[in-house]
């Protein structure tokens, strides 16, 4: 099979590219990096070889100016791919080189050498195309000018007539292609426009979901708490109502209120017309685990703490990506297991330096459990918080009843400032882990897995 011209090229092309990947200077290996160059580079060659016969033919120069005028009359088509400054200067120097030569004495009628014509169209062109707008004219007058030296005037008017049109219609596709392209990037720019506008609409709508229900119910909540020793005591018959009493219905209200605070703080956050800032709350972390656990204690749960890990050595994001792994286990425990006594252990990881291990353990059930399913979000979702700081997390039943959250993390995670982070890829097995105790079958008297 006969191989194609363009096929030899590619071919002669790729074998030098070893050697040309070794040029240290950045100009030299860009320009021979481009096969286009290399095209333009032996178009150059081939009529600086031409032209330089030509011009000791049909002009009276000296010798040793021939490869003068021929060099730097057709070098200009070497930059023809290398931007607007090479087009610039190689037009320059052919327009130059062909107005001296035509002012030659020569033996034919075109006092201009037929090559550098014809260099000087192609390169004209290519200035056309390649410069600011504002210097078109100046190039197209210039360029008629060389033609009304060089050419016979039966010939110049034609010549300068075409050149004019060629100059109006390069002006104007330059305009169009110009135009389009910015067209492209406005309705880029408006898809964009739109898509966040779309996005803020639906945390509009997040926001008022989330006040109409959960604020409205958290409200409620508290109102009742707060009213139910006075309406107890109005009852008929009328119900006597202890202290004990009075002090679990206002560390009721309490909590719901401080949830409450919490909604308010999210939607400030996600409403994107909010007249005022969000009261932003310090982001809990570590040192929030003591009062955690003190309030799981005070609603009769037995809550067992044990921490060695020196708190100024864990980064804060760490810190929020623990407290709430060990706040969702705590409450999963109260609500799948209730009067299981729960353990909370945080210590450095003896396998791996600069990782902590949290766990939390609590065991089976000793009252009746009630209605405890939930959206199956509990244990994915501690499992993303861990990811987040490049952490892993298991959770599964214990063989003797129970259930047990574990989790490793490193201490201070570099390039993690934030616990929404996206999670490594790395990771993935402890989220298959995770995602799959859902599915496990717990033994009886223990937590169900799928919590949250």
């Amino acid at each position: 099979m006969k191989t194609s011209v363009a096929q030899r090229l590619g071919a002669g092309f790729r074998s030098v590219r070893p050697y040309v990947d070794q040029i240290s200077d950045p100009a030299v290996h860009r320009y021979l990096s481009r096969g286009r160059n290399w095209f333009a580079a032996l178009l150059a060659v081939a009529m600086i070889a031409v032209c330089w016969p030509v011009l000791g033919e049909y002009t009276s120069l000296p010798a040793f100016l021939l490869p003068v005028f021929a060099i730097v009359g057709c070098c200009g088509l070497a930059l023809l791919f290398t931007g607007p400054d090479g087009v610039r200067f190689g037009w320059a120097a052919t327009l130059i080189t062909s107005g001296v030569a035509s002012l030659v004495p020569g033996a034919d009628s075109w006092s201009m050498p037929i090559p550098l014509f014809l260099v000087l169209l192609v390169m004209t062109v290519a200035a056309l195309w390649t410069q600011p707008f504002r210097t078109l004219p100046i190039i197209t007058v210039a360029t008629a000018g060389v033609f009304f030296v060089g050419l016979p005037l039966s010939a110049v008017v034609g010549w300068v007539f075409a050149l004019v049109v060629v100059a109006i219609s390069t002006a104007f596709l330059r305009y169009r292609t110009l135009s389009q392209k910015e067209i492209a990037v406005q309705t880029e720019a408006t898809e964009v426009l739109r898509a966040r506008e779309a996005v803020l609409a639906e945390r509009s709508r997040i926001a008022r979901d989330l006040h109409d229900i959960v604020a409205h119910r958290m409200s409620m909540v508290v109102v009742m708490a707060q009213t139910a020793q006075f309406r107890l005591a109005a009852a008929e018959p009328r119900e006597q109502v202890g202290p004990g009493t009075v002090r679990e219905f206002a560390a009721i209200a309490d909590a719901a209120r401080e949830s409450l605070d919490e909604v308010r703080q999210l939607l400030g956050v996600l409403s994107p017309h909010s007249d005022r800032g969000a009261a932003l709350a310090p982001v809990p972390g570590l040192d929030a685990l003591s009062e955690l656990v003190d309030e799981v204690r005070a609603i009769g749960v037995t809550v067992e703490f044990d921490s060695t890990v020196v708190r100024d050595d864990v980064a804060p994001a760490v810190g929020t990506a623990v407290y709430r792994i060990v706040q969702e286990s705590i409450t999963n425990a109260t609500r799948h297991a209730p009067g299981a006594d729960i353990a909370v252990r945080m210590q450095p990881d003896a396998g791996h330096a600069g990782r902590l291990v949290v766990e939390v353990v609590n065991g089976g059930p000793t009252r009746p459990v009630g209605d405890a399913h939930g959206g199956g979000r509990g244990i994915l979702g501690m499992t993303e918080r861990a990811l987040a700081v490049g952490g892993t997390l298991t959770a599964a039943p214990r063989p003797g009843g129970g259930f047990v959250v574990r989790s490793s993390m490193p201490a201070n995670p570099i390039g993690r400032a934030e616990p929404g982070d996206p999670p490594n890829s790395d990771s993935d097995e402890a989220l298959d882990t995770a995602t799959s105790a859902p599915t496990q079958q717990p033994s009886a008297g223990t937590e169900p897995p799928e919590l949250g």
